[in-house]
């Protein structure tokens, strides 16, 4: 689509194919072929309205709103077009073809104001043409504006404007280990690792099973079928540690690492899995802005086993420890590793151990009465009493940091869990207000009876994680607003931040989920 000023034409670039399109652009307009050569002459309007008003990623309509008079905006409000899919169906029917000129002449109206507004159009013009030439897709780079409490911000427009108060980015580095983990095993095992430490998992030795590792997700045979892990092997190893809690877990003195059992009715040890502890500095920086910029929110790390959560909760801890006072309510010493000094990566952090699982509700309360936290980060809510543990420490003001296995959604259908983000009731509708659901859902049905979050969120902010993809994250700006879309059998917005795992530099895109 293209608008002039007294002119709008629509191009169906499908049926008439690109080269005609552009012969038919080439011989309309005077200097159109400078134009496409020069990307200089490329405007983003997203970021002109970044420009005047400091808000990244103002909505199409939410633009037009602002800039266009109301007497202009207002005969145009309530003709949004809902299914993108009509733009699919040949041939385009006169009313999507009025849709889109309408749409296209409202831009064109808020260019014009944009212009009357902005005193240097040549920063935009810059910022663009950065923009068109770096991005790849619909993502569009972003960085966090230090001066504005951490706000996000377009990298190319920062680069122009501001380039002092942008937050660096800097690569994750992986800091594992890895020898004091090994020496637990004998040279033969170990030495079949030794080209694999960057992305080893786990370890895992059953007695009479051949050993195996896992790598980059992929399962290791440490041998063949006819070597297996002997009784005295995994006594030795067990020997070696400081012993196991209720939970089955050990660690080492210092050290990340976790060591997981597997007993037998008699309670003999019959299975170890050796987990890969890690510090990953620079990993937090993604959600910079959550960090620091949202100091009276609270931020629930979700995802599959595996998938780095506890990875992540060490580098917020660090992070936020420069400045508060942060404590762990460390579950099996995961967070901090084992022993009684906590290890270096948290920084500043203090921590208190929890000795069994059924004391950790009791652990976060005592944290909170005898130790003022402004912090409090706990690594795997996962029994309805921390549930109700947490609105408690949140209700006294405390800030929380927490991490639960599993997505938003299954956590929504969690009877012990689903608290933490407010829970879910049944109501029951009268007649007209259950004809009014079902008439807005399109639904033949009627129902009386409808699922709603009983309150509000214990955390407000919620970053997703998937197993295998530590660099995609899916952070959820408002868990109150993502809960009643689910329950309304609706999709909710995300923003899918992807780092890149050389320069640390984060790309953003809202999605659907």
């Amino acid at each position: 689509v293209v608008a002039a000023e007294e002119t709008t034409y629509v191009l169906d670039c499908v049926e008439l194919g690109t080269e005609r399109c552009c012969e038919f652009l080439f011989l309309s307009f005077n200097g159109f072929a400078h134009l496409t050569n020069n990307i200089e002459k490329i405007l983003d309007m997203q970021l002109a309205a970044e420009l005047w008003s400091g808000i990244h990623g103002m909505k199409f309509h939410t633009m037009l709103r602002q800039l266009l008079p109301p007497e202009v905006y207002d005969t145009r409000a309530n003709k949004q077009l809902g299914d993108t899919q009509l733009f699919s169906t040949r041939p385009l029917s006169p009313g999507i073809l009025q849709h889109v000129v309408e749409d296209v002449r409202l831009l064109y109206g808020a260019f014009m104001s944009l212009k009357d507004k902005l005193d240097d159009w040549s920063l935009v013009e810059r910022a663009s043409k950065a923009r068109a030439l770096h991005n790849q897709g619909t993502a569009g780079r972003i960085c966090f504006d230090v001066a504005n409490a951490y706000r996000i911000a377009s990298y190319e427009l920062m680069q122009e404007t501001r380039p002092g108060d942008i937050l660096n980015a800097t690569p994750v580095v992986a800091s594992t280990e890895t020898s004091i983990l090994l020496s637990l095993l004998p040279y033969s095992l170990s030495k079949q690792l030794q080209d694999h430490l960057e992305c080893l998992s786990d370890i895992v030795l059953d007695i009479g099973r051949t050993p195996l590792a896992w790598v980059s997700g992929q399962r290791m045979l440490l041998g063949d079928e006819n070597e297996a892990v002997e009784v005295d092997l995994i006594n030795n190893i067990v020997d070696q540690l400081g012993g196991f809690g209720t939970d089955n877990r050990a660690g080492l003195e210092r050290q990340l690492h976790r060591i997981s059992a597997i007993r037998n009715r008699r309670s003999d040890i019959i299975g170890l899995t050796l987990r890969v502890g890690r510090h990953v500095s620079g990993n937090a920086n993604m959600i910079a802005d959550l960090l620091f910029g949202c100091d009276d929110k609270s931020i629930l790390i979700l995802g599959e086993p595996g998938s780095g959560k506890t990875t992540i909760v060490r580098e917020v801890t660090r992070l936020l420890a420069r400045d508060k006072n942060v404590c762990i309510v460390d579950t099996s010493n995961e967070i901090a590793g084992d022993g009684d000094v906590p290890h270096p990566c948290v920084g500043f952090a203090r921590r208190m151990m929890v000795p069994s699982l059924d004391q950790q509700s009791a652990i976060m309360i005592e944290c909170v009465q005898n130790h003022t936290p402004g912090v409090m980060v706990i690594d795997e809510i996962g029994r309805n009493t921390e549930v109700e543990a947490a609105r408690t420490c949140k209700n006294r003001g405390v800030r929380l940091i927490a991490s639960v296995h599993g997505s938003l959604r299954n956590l929504i259908k969690n009877p012990e869990l689903k608290g933490l983000i407010g829970g879910v009731e049944s109501v029951t509708l009268g007649d007209a207000q259950a004809r009014m659901e079902a008439k807005g859902e399109n639904s033949r049905s009627i129902r009386k009876v409808k699922a709603e979050r009983a309150g509000p969120p214990t955390f407000e902010l919620i970053v997703e994680l998937e197993r295998g993809q530590h660099h995609v994250w899916h952070v959820v700006t408002d868990a109150a607003n993502a809960v009643d879309c689910i329950l309304n059998g609706q999709k909710y917005v995300a923003q899918q931040r992807v780092r890149d795992s050389t320069t640390g530099s984060v790309s953003m895109n809202l999605v659907n989920r």
